[in-house]
C-alpha cells in the first residue's frame, strides 16, 4: 500500500533516500538536467526562511520511497499560490504514486486557503511524461522558455571574437563582485532586481511583484551564499546610476553545472551592447572561480527575441523547453472520514438531516488548519462516535466534490477516507446530541453489506455500497480510489 507523508529533513538517512527518489525522477531521459544539490536542498528544508515555507513529502510503500514531492508557498506575498514538484523515478511510474501526492498536495493547499497551483516541467521531447501527467491534472502552460546549455570551459576563440565586436563600452563603467553585494551598490541592485521582476516575461502566471528592499536583499543573499557562490557584474552611467546587471550562479555542492540567472538592461539604455559587455565581464568572474563545471544554463522565453539572440552569439543551444503551468481550484473544505468496520463487517454510519431529506454518511469531518489526516480525524471520532483512529491509517478512497450546499463558506468538499477496524463497542462521542444536531447529524446505525447493497436510502458517496462491497471482496487498494459525488 502507498502512503503519503511529510518527511523530517533532519532525519538525514530518510532526507537521504527522499532526495535520490527526487534526483532520479528529474534527471530521467534528460540531458544536462539541472538538479538542485543534495547539500542545498537539505540546508534550506531545515533552515527555513521567512519569506517561504518548503515541505518534503513523500510516497512510501514498506518504508521504501518511491516517489518525491517539493510543496512551497510565500509568507508575505503570492498568498493564494503553492508552487508544487512531484518527481518519480522511472521505474515506480504508472502505480499511481504520483496521483498520491497530487492529493496529498490539494488537500494541504486546501487547509492553507490557497486555490492556485503552479509547477515547472522540462520538456526534452513530445510526449514527455512529466508534460502528460500535468496536463491530466488540469494544467495550462502558461509561459515557455528555451532551456539552453554551453560547455565549460568556454571556448576561447568565441569569446575573442565577441570581444572584437562587442566594440567600445562607451557612457558607462562596469563593476563586477563575487558573493553578496558590496554595501554601496545595495540600494541600486535592490532597484535593479525589482527592475527584472517587472521586466521578466511570465505570460499568463499568476504572479504578485513584490519590490525589493535592501533589506530584502540582504536576507536574500545570505541565504543564497550558504549554498551558491553569486557572480555579479552591475553597470552604471558615468554619473552613477545604474544601468543593468548581469547574474551568475556557482553552486557550492555541484562540480557539474552553472547557472546564468538574470540579465537586464534597463529601457533607456538599451541599443548600445551593454548587455554583451555585462555577460563577458562575468565571464572573466566565471574563468577566476569556476572549479569542474561542464555546463553553463539559461533559460530565455521564447517571446524574447533580443536575449535569443545574444544567447546564440554566445553558444548556447537548446537542450529542453522550460513549461511554466498553473491551475487554479476551487475553494475546498478538506474533510477526512473513516470507514469503520466491525468483526462482521458491517459498517458505521451516521444519519445526516438536510433539507432534501437524509444521508447516511460515513463518520468524521473538516479538517483544521494545520491539523495532519490522523489527528483531524481521531479527533472527529473522538466527538462523533467516541472511538480512536488507529496510528497507521489505510488510505482508501479520494474525493473531491464541488456542488453548492457541501460545506458553507466554500466551493465544496475534499474527502480523504480511511479504513477503521474495530471491535464492537457502544456509539458515544464527546459531543451531545444537541451539539450534533447543530451539525446535522441525528444518529447512527450498523450496516451490513447486503443492507447496503438492498437500501434505497441515500448515501455519501452515491456509490458506498459498492465501495464497500468492492474492500471486503478485493481489500485495500493500492494507492487511493478516486470517487465521485
Amino acid at each position: 500500500m502507498i502512503s503519503v507523508r511529510e518527511i523530517d529533513p533532519a532525519d538525514l538517512a530518510l532526507f537521504d533516500e527522499w532526495y535520490d527518489a527526487l534526483r532520479a525522477g528529474v534527471v530521467a531521459g534528460r540531458e544536462a538536467a539541472l538538479v538542485v544539490g543534495r547539500e542545498a536542498l537539505g540546508f534550506s528544508l531545515r533552515n527555513p526562511g521567512p519569506l517561504k515555507r518548503r515541505l518534503a513529502v513523500g510516497a512510501f510503500e514498506d518504508d521504501r520511497v518511491l516517489g518525491a514531492m517539493l510543496f512551497e508557498y510565500r509568507l508575505t506575498d503570492n498568498l493564494d499560490t503553492v508552487e508544487v514538484e512531484i518527481d518519480v523515478p522511472p521505474q515506480h511510474r504508472r502505480r499511481g504514486i504520483g496521483t498520491a501526492l497530487w492529493q496529498w498536495a490539494v488537500r494541504r493547499a486546501a487547509q492553507l486557503g490557497r486555490t492556485i497551483f503552479q509547477t515547472e516541467v522540462g520538456v526534452p521531447s513530445e510526449p514527455w511524461p512529466g508534460a502528460e501527467f500535468a496536463g491530466h491534472l488540469g494544467f495550462s502552460v502558461e509561459h515557455v522558455e528555451d532551456h539552453l546549455v554551453v560547455p565549460l570551459p568556454y571556448d576561447e576563440v568565441l569569446l575573442d571574437d565577441l570581444r572584437r565586436t562587442a566594440g567600445v563600452l562607451d557612457g558607462y563603467r562596469l563593476t563586477s563582485w563575487a558573493g553578496v553585494c558590496p554595501p554601496e551598490h545595495q540600494q541600486a541592485y535592490a532597484d535593479l532586481h525589482t527592475a527584472m521582476d517587472h521586466d521578466v516575461p511570465t505570460g499568463g502566471m499568476t504572479r504578485e511583484v513584490v519590490p525589493w528592499t535592501v533589506e530584502k536583499l540582504q536576507a536574500s543573499e545570505q541565504r543564497i551564499d550558504r549554498s551558491y557562490l553569486a557572480l555579479v557584474t552591475m553597470a552604471h552611467t558615468l554619473s552613477g546610476e545604474p544601468a543593468g546587471y548581469t547574474l551568475m550562479y556557482l553552486p557550492r555542492g555541484d562540480d557539474s553545472h552553472a547557472q546564468q540567472d538574470d540579465t537586464l538592461v534597463l529601457r533607456e539604455h538599451r541599443g548600445h551592447n551593454l548587455g554583451t559587455h555585462l555577460k563577458l565581464a562575468n565571464l572573466d568572474q566565471l574563468a577566476k572561480h569556476r572549479k569542474t563545471q561542464r555546463y553553463l544554463h539559461t533559460w530565455t522565453a521564447l517571446s524574447n527575441g533580443p536575449m535569443q539572440k545574444v544567447n546564440a552569439r554566445f553558444g548556447f543551444r537548446s537542450i529542453e523547453e522550460h513549461r511554466e503551468l498553473e491551475l487554479t481550484y476551487p475553494r475546498l473544505r478538506p474533510a477526512a472520514r473513516a470507514v469503520v468496520l466491525d468483526p462482521a463487517d458491517r459498517i458505521l454510519l451516521v444519519r445526516f438531516e438536510f433539507p432534501s431529506g437524509p444521508l447516511w454518511a460515513t463518520p468524521g469531518g473538516g479538517l483544521e488548519a494545520d491539523e495532519s489526516l490522523r489527528d483531524g480525524l481521531h479527533r472527529e471520532l473522538q466527538e462523533e462516535i467516541g472511538l480512536d483512529a488507529p496510528d497507521e491509517l489505510q488510505h482508501l478512497w479520494h474525493q473531491e466534490v464541488v456542488a453548492e450546499g457541501h460545506a458553507t463558506g466554500y466551493d465544496g468538499v475534499i474527502n480523504d477516507y480511511f479504513l477503521v477496524r474495530t471491535e464492537p463497542f457502544t456509539v458515544g462521542g464527546t459531543l451531545t446530541e444537541t451539539e450534533l444536531q447543530a451539525e446535522n447529524v441525528h444518529g447512527h446505525r450498523w450496516w451490513t453489506l447486503e443492507e447496503l447493497l438492498t437500501s434505497e436510502a441515500r448515501f455519501a458517496p452515491r456509490a458506498l455500497p459498492q465501495l464497500v462491497q468492492d474492500l471486503l471482496e478485493s481489500g485495500p487498494p493500492t494507492t487511493p480510489t478516486q470517487v465521485s459525488l
